[in-house]
């Protein structure tokens, strides 16, 4: 449902100049993926905890790019602005296309679904899948890799204690 909006959003993100702009962009394309990942899980807790995480990185780029680049001007071109919205809707009005000759598939599998007496928990599944044994070591890679993130930025700003941009 949000692909094409998410696809849009990355060309756009690609032609960018200004750091206020590219952030932006950045932060509607975290929100329109834990939109598309919640309405697929069936449960909204992954997506939150993805923005925060976006977010929380989002705060740390901005402060750094606005003590580097805190008087670049910002311009806004029309034209490419309505290029892009008419590329957007170009590729939505393409997905609603290709979605609606494929519902007949998706009918199919629903009523078969339907008819299967399977009691499962999805949600359940969903959670002790991020946690078991085979994802242990992608997930200790990922708690390796943000503390290293974490102390290598801590050393960057300790190196003085002076801004980072420095006044002419």
């Amino acid at each position: 449902m949000f692909f094409p909006l998410i696809l849009s959003f990355s060309m756009l993100f690609l032609t960018l100049t200004h750091p206020l702009s590219i952030g932006c962009v950045l932060l509607i394309q975290t929100i329109l993926v834990s939109i598309t990942v919640g309405l697929v899980n069936k449960t909204f807790w992954f997506s939150y905890i993805l923005v925060l995480i976006f977010l929380g990185g989002m705060l740390i780029l901005f402060i750094y790019v606005a003590s580097l680049a805190s008087n670049e001007k910002f311009n806004f071109n029309m034209q490419y602005f309505i290029g892009h919205c008419i590329f957007s809707m170009f590729l939505m009005l393409c997905c609603l296309v290709v979605d609606n000759f494929l519902i007949s598939n998706k009918m199919i599998y629903s009523m078969n679904m339907m008819k299967t007496d399977i009691k499962f928990d999805m949600n359940l599944y969903q959670i002790s899948y991020i946690y078991n044994f085979n994802a242990l070591s992608f997930t200790l890679f990922i708690i390796f890799y943000l503390l290293l993130t974490l102390l290598v930025v801590v050393k960057i700003m300790n190196i003085s204690s002076k801004p980072l941009r420095l006044l002419n």
